[in-house]
């Protein structure tokens, strides 16, 4: 199950206090999704990884902890035309306007994993547009992490895996064949291999819908999870 609780959060921004839910603890059972989104139940508390001060709109995973260029960011019309972006599920603007901020700090990988749960909030709206809007911009956020030597998954290999799925789901076919064939040109180990092979199908079949990895490793769920430590973590 799940535990949440209820906290104030003083704003490092703007000096304003206003109450925020947590979660204290989860549980996931299943296999993952192909970019490593968890299973219920931990998959349900994607609301509570990301706050927004009522006051003023500065969102970060805890208002009062402060990020550099933070106050500059939130001031730009960039961030507040997305925060109030009608085109995204409230949810997802928290996430992309926290993205936003840690681009400006020059974090790519943070940057790039806020833009995936951005694009998750979408998913669960049923913003399908939306949702491959950040997908397209977290590859971008994460290929400028690689370039500048910043890890965004915890295995050599895996972020291409990672961006090969988010290629794929954002409808950019060729893009996510093309790094799906060069990670498998260097004969990744077999769950990586798998993972690649089961991509390339999808890709053929222009399928870009959501998958698990259990499909692409073809063993039970809980080796599914396990597999979300050979291919990727989630930063908030």
């Amino acid at each position: 199950m799940t535990t949440i609780y209820k906290e104030m959060e003083k704003c490092v921004v703007c000096g304003k206090t206003s109450e925020h839910t947590k979660w204290g603890s989860t549980n996931a059972c299943g296999s993952t999704d192909l970019d490593t989104r968890p299973p219920e139940m931990e998959r349900s508390t994607i609301d509570m990884w990301i706050q927004t001060c009522p006051s003023c709109g500065y969102c970060a995973p805890s208002i009062s902890e402060r990020i550099k260029k933070a106050s500059e960011v939130i001031n730009s019309n960039s961030y507040r035309q997305q925060l109030n972006n009608l085109k995204f599920p409230k949810l997802a603007n928290a996430f992309f306007c926290y993205s936003l901020i840690q681009e400006s700090a020059g974090r790519h990988a943070h940057a790039g994993w806020s833009s995936i749960h951005a694009a998750w909030a979408c998913d669960d709206d049923g913003s399908t547009a939306s949702a491959q809007t950040c997908r397209k911009r977290a590859v971008n956020l994460l290929q400028k992490a690689r370039e500048s030597s910043q890890r965004f998954v915890e295995q050599p290999g895996g972020e291409g895996a990672l961006i090969v799925d988010l290629l794929r789901r954002a409808g950019q076919f060729e893009e996510a064949l093309r790094i799906c064939d060069n990670g498998l040109k260097k004969k990744p180990e077999k769950l990586l291999a798998d993972i690649l092979r089961f991509e390339k199908m999808l890709i053929g079949e222009a399928d870009n819908t959501c998958h698990l990895l259990s499909e692409a490793t073809k063993e039970s769920e809980n080796d599914g999870n396990a597999i979300v430590i050979l291919i990727g973590k989630r930063q908030l």
